[in-house]
């Protein structure tokens, strides 16, 4: 009785692969979070080129809309003269263009992290829990609060430079303010995403990537030998 079974064909060159289909891969990218992390950056984009942020209506100020394109960089001396804004207004508007470009910048980093899923444990851990879209909604909450106060001062120094007696004087938002809170609302849907997505636990990723590796890794065999016959059972015992 022969010990082995018959030979069995190979795979041309002596190589043969242990499994006959390819473990199924767990790929780390969210592109559910990805599309709102690209619309959150959009909007903060669009929001900071866009001179509307304010509406006056009423007073002194002959400007209808205000917004932080009038305080980055040359400030215009007509804006203080008539009294459309004054040194605070300045620094909120300055400080609301830079919680607008750290918005952006916290956004891009999600959105990058979402699209390419590195597998370093520490970004690992910043996607899984939306680390960045969560500052991003920090950040559009900071620049609206910002907005409210920005609007509050505006309104009180046109309520003191009248251009009529009795001429009713109100601030309303404008579309940077929409789009601002539009990208927080974004970024809210991006980590929902981020966190109802199930992962695989650590015990499961090591054997996914022990399975992996067995998978990927070939051992070259002679022409003749069938790799099955090494699990064939031993010859039965004759006295």
């Amino acid at each position: 009785m022969s010990m082995y079974a018959p030979p069995g064909s190979t795979v041309p060159g002596g190589r043969r692969r242990r499994g006959g289909t390819s473990l199924p891969k767990q790929p780390e990218r969210s592109l559910v979070s990805a599309l709102p992390g690209a619309l959150s950056i959009t909007a903060l984009c669009t929001a900071l080129a866009e001179p509307a942020w304010l509406r006056v209506h009423g007073g002194t100020c002959p400007r209808q809309e205000l917004g932080v394109a009038d305080v980055l960089g040359y400030i215009d001396p007509k804006l203080l003269d008539d009294y459309c804004v004054n040194p605070q207004t300045i620094l909120l508007l300055r400080v609301i263009a830079a919680f607008c470009f750290l918005g952006i910048l916290c956004s891009l980093t999600a959105f990058l992290l979402d699209v390419f899923g590195p597998k370093h444990p520490a970004l690992k851990i910043t996607r899984r829990y939306a680390f960045a879209h969560i500052l991003t909604v920090l950040q559009c909450a900071t620049v609206i609060g910002f907005c409210y106060w920005a609007s509050e001062l505006i309104l009180s120094l046109q309520q003191q430079h009248k251009k009529y007696h009795g001429s009713l004087i109100y601030v309303t938002f404008a579309i940077s303010f929409y789009l601002v809170a539009g990208a927080g609302g974004a970024s809210i849907l991006a980590t929902a995403a981020n966190l109802l997505r199930h992962y695989p636990t650590e015990e499961e990723e090591q054997a996914l990537e022990l399975l992996s590796e067995m998978e990927d890794s070939s051992e070259t065999f002679p022409a003749d030998y069938d790799i099955a016959n090494q699990f064939q059972p031993p010859p039965a015992y004759t006295p």
